[in-house]
């Protein structure tokens, strides 16, 4: 399967996060969409690519869209909502203690994981990605 994987990449960026997800996506033999979000900076690319377009095409082109919403961000939220608007399976990861926007814990369908430490946040999201089938 294609996942996207959306976290924050500008304000609230946990790159330590991103790459333990990515390499649970990776493990479960599905696909990262999003590979920018492991690059260091957003900014590093040359020549600046148009985000929006290429963020929005790549949850348009994604089967899943995992997202960690443990911290604001206004990126992660528009892909949450653009990849729940087009039907797509959307698993969102929360460390435990965060204050999260009702407006994701309200949406429905989704699945949630919520996690204390990097281990279970693997474990949890690699078993998720395993037993997730593309719409």
């Amino acid at each position: 399967m294609r996942v996207y994987l959306s976290v924050p990449i500008i304000a609230n960026r946990d790159a330590g996060r991103a790459r333990v997800m990515a390499r649970a996506i990776l493990d479960s033999g599905n696909e990262v969409t999003s590979p920018w979000v492991l690059d260091p900076m957003e900014g590093g690319h040359s020549p600046t690519p148009n985000v929006f377009v290429r963020d929005k095409g790549g949850v348009e082109t994604s089967d899943v869209v995992v997202a960690d919403v443990s911290k604001p961000s206004t990126g992660v939220g528009m892909e949450v909502m653009a990849a729940h608007s087009l039907g797509k399976r959307v698993i969102v990861v929360i460390a435990k203690g965060s204050v999260v926007s009702g407006m994701v814990l309200q949406m429905e369908p989704k699945q949630t994981i919520e996690f204390g430490s990097e281990e279970q946040l693997y474990n949890d999201l690699l078993r998720a990605l395993r037993s997730v089938k593309p719409s």
